[in-house]
């Protein structure tokens, strides 16, 4: 009887020491993606408003800045494959300036406290370098460094044109690829501690038989690099939509014309395909300070219609647009450029992106998903399973006691 019962309490012991972690499922509701794209290339912002902007991101989870560093007027980032460094520029308090093309740009040091300041505020920094359109910025400092043909000639030169399309890469001529390659080298390297890669590729008009298949080789070199990766929709129609890569994210803007019309492709036709999308809508999510049009009556309007006209169903300008469902969707985007800021407060801009970005907010999808937490990680740990396994593994040892000191 006692090797009973000593065997019982040994059992019951060894039950406990290796009594699994019983795990609760959970339905937990996380918030979609919530963004503001501040354009800091046409227009140039100090350390301390930019952390503003961080600020307010950081009271929602899962909140995005998405810098657009590049542009036709200005490359707003250091860049060494160019020149524009810190050690060459000139300075002003905390203001550096390329003293070639009196422009300013954020120094590398400048961004990485910038991303440092976002970790610490848990807002996700996507960094935008944008390519193979909109590049005018980077040509004024290639045309410094090696010359005007190398730049504009029409036979070697690595733009397209010299009209309208004048900041536009011309991408199978072998020297342009080399140099976005050279610019993509150093910029990977310095934010290779980002989880996401925007290569911008908005309003490329050139080229149309390659640039999906570009498209798709800069992904490959982004996504080696350990990228996830995030496009502009406008480069995709209905008919080379099936050759972009499906792992490009997509951050849908519409264009003024009816897209069904031209045949871009819609949101419909992304999600079919299988892509993920956020989505900026130009006619409620687009903000383009114009000091004449900086009225409290405009913005308060502004504001007002994204709370009461807008939802994710209005994915193209304000044309009437419906979704079977929001499958593929990750959330929204406000956009703040500054082409036309001129004498726009920063903090006024700031105020009234703020004010479009909580009035998307609430629009945005709340995420529910199952998940397992360990009993032990959750406000009442006991499971019907862990009560009942424990609950025999006492009685046994206490059995095995009673039992033992009556013998």
């Amino acid at each position: 009887m006692k090797k009973l019962v000593y065997g019982l309490l040994a059992v019951a012991l060894v039950a406990l020491q290796s009594a699994p972690a019983f795990a609760k499922k959970i339905v937990v509701e996380e918030n979609s993606e919530s963004t503001i794209m501040l354009d800091v290339a046409r227009r140039y912002y100090p350390m301390s408003e930019i952390k503003q902007y961080i600020d307010a991101l950081s009271v929602n989870a899962n909140s995005s800045i998405q810098m657009h560093f590049t542009d036709d007027e200005n490359v707003g980032i250091e860049c060494a494959y160019l020149d524009q460094t810190e050690a060459n520029a000139t300075k002003n308090g905390d203001v550096y300036t390329n003293p070639a093309t009196g422009r300013n740009f954020l120094t590398y040091a400048q961004v990485q406290e910038l991303m440092d300041y976002a970790d610490a505020k848990k807002v996700t920094f996507i960094p935008e370098i944008d390519m193979p359109a909109h590049m005018t910025g980077f040509f004024d400092l290639a045309t410094i460094k090696f010359g005007e043909p190398y730049v504009r000639d029409r036979a070697t030169g690595i733009a397209w044109g010299t009209g309208d399309e004048a900041g536009n890469l011309d991408i199978v001529r072998p020297a342009a690829k080399q140099f976005l390659m050279n610019i993509y080298d150093e910029y990977t390297e310095f934010f290779k501690s980002r989880k996401y890669f925007h290569m911008g590729f908005d309003e490329y008009t050139f080229r149309i038989d390659e640039k999906i298949d570009f498209a798709n080789e800069m992904y490959e070199y982004l996504a080696g690099k350990g990228f996830t990766v995030r496009m502009w929709s406008d480069a995709v129609t209905k008919t080379n939509i099936s050759q972009l890569n499906k792992n490009i994210e997509i951050v849908y803007w519409g264009w003024w014309a009816d897209v069904e019309q031209y045949g871009y492709a819609t949101v419909p036709d992304f999600q079919r395909e299988g892509f993920k999308l956020i989505i900026t809508n130009r006619f409620y999510l687009f903000f383009v300070p114009y000091l004449p049009y900086m009225t409290d009556e405009i913005n308060a309007h502004t504001v007002r219609d994204i709370e009461e006209n807008w939802e994710l169903e209005s994915w193209n300008y304000n044309f009437p647009s419906t979704l079977e469902n929001h499958d593929g969707i990750m959330g929204g985007m406000v956009c703040i450029w500054g082409e036309n800021s001129a004498g726009v407060t920063d903090a006024a801009i700031r105020e009234q992106g703020v004010k479009m970005y909580n009035a998307m907010f609430p629009k945005l999808d709340k995420i529910r998903r199952e998940i397992e937490v360990p009993d032990d990680e959750i406000e009442n740990p006991a499971t019907s399973d862990s009560i009942v396994f424990y609950g025999v593994v006492l009685v046994a040892s206490v059995f095995g006691f009673v039992a033992s000191r009556r013998k």
